[in-house]
Order: structure tokens, then sequence, then C-alpha cells
């Protein structure tokens, strides 16, 4: 993971009250400051690279868009993995394409996966999905959950934390200025710790895996 790295996320507030408490410590990439979320495209432009025009851009792509409700009614697992599936995915792989369309330079995780993408929300990625009966348990007894939509985030990794630099919103809410902001991208989450070799796979977790 790199200083200036940024990703693009929809963040799912609602999910906060399930996940939290075990993405605290199963997700890598929760005490680095980055939400619940959905992933619609890491890595994107690095900081340092990023002009007016590319915002200008994401922002005219997201406005073209209607806010949409997501469900979260079933745990899938990876073979490194534990997370909850969205649905319907098309509008998130709709946006995904859309901005790997428009910057060809920076495929869904570096095109390692190619075009068969799964969005989802991660609960872990620190232990073997098989052990984590009693997380799969608590968090089946909570779904399904219910989120609104309305805007894209852009996180930047910067200091060993990541924190929420600009918010894009749908078309229903364009009226909006896109919004500059600064902070952790999730401040409740508590102190931004530097995990070390972990930083590797909290940037790998932005990303989308393989369907399997």
């Amino acid at each position: 993971m790199l200083e200036g790295e940024t990703g693009l996320i929809l963040r799912i507030p609602e999910a906060e009250p399930v996940v939290g408490k075990w993405r605290s410590g199963h997700d890598s990439s929760a005490p680095l400051g980055v939400p619940a979320h959905v992933t619609v495209l890491y890595p994107w432009i690095p900081m340092d690279q990023l002009t007016d025009a590319d915002r200008a851009a994401a922002a005219e792509i997201v406005a073209r868009m209607s806010p949409f409700d997501l469900t979260f009614a079933a745990v899938g697992r990876f073979p490194a993995a534990l997370w909850l599936d969205p649905r319907p995915g098309e509008p998130i792989l709709a946006l995904t394409r859309a901005f790997a369309g428009r910057w060809p330079a920076y495929p869904p995780y570096g095109g390692e996966h190619g075009d068969d993408l799964v969005p989802h929300l991660t609960i872990s990625d620190s232990t073997d999905p098989d052990e984590l009966g009693h997380i799969v348990a608590d968090v089946e007894a909570a779904l399904p959950l219910h989120s609104r939509v309305d805007e894209l985030s852009l996180l930047v990794h910067q200091g060993g934390c990541w924190s929420l630099e600009q918010v894009f919103p749908f078309r229903s809410s364009a009226e909006r200025d896109v919004r500059d902001v600064a902070g952790p991208a999730h401040q409740d989450r508590g102190e931004c710790v530097d995990l070390g070799q972990d930083r590797a796979v909290a940037g790998t977790n932005l990303g989308l895996h393989l369907a399997k």
C-alpha cells in the first residue's frame, strides 16, 4: 500500500452495528480508518496525480446515476474472506465499469481478476472463514440489512490511515455541491494504527474479489 493511494467506495453505515465489532478485530482495513463499505474501484488515481478534471469527470459519472437500495441478506465466503452479499449487485458493477472505462489505466484490483467480479462487504480477511461460525451466526441473526446508497466516497491513504477525501452525490442529490472533507473515513472506529505488513492485506481488501 502506497502513500497517496486512493479508492472509491460505497459506505454502508447501516452495517456498522452488525459487523463493526467483528471488523475491528478481523478486517485489516478497519483499524486503518476504512468504514463498512462496498468497493467500486481500487486502486484509483494516486492523490498526487488526481486533477480537477478527474474529479469533475468522476462527479459527472456519479451524477448520472440515481440512488439505489441495497439489501444484505446472506453471508458469503471466499477462501480468505467472510463477507456480506449486496443485492442487487448490478448498480455497483455499473459504477465500476463506468470508472474503469473512463480510466482504463486503473482496472479493478489492478486487473488481477479480470471482469469476473463479486461486489461484497468484508467482515473478515484475517482468519479462515470456516473457523468463524460464531461470527456467521451473530451476523445472520441481524439480517437482512437495508441501505440507501446516494453517494460515492473517495478515500486516500495518507500517514498510515485511510481518510475520506471527497464525496460525489448521485442524481437526486446532485444539487448539493461535491463535498471535500478531511479526517478519518470512519471517525468512530477509534485510533488508526499502523499494521505493518498487514497493511498490504488492508489494501487488497478494498478490491473486488474473483467470483467463486
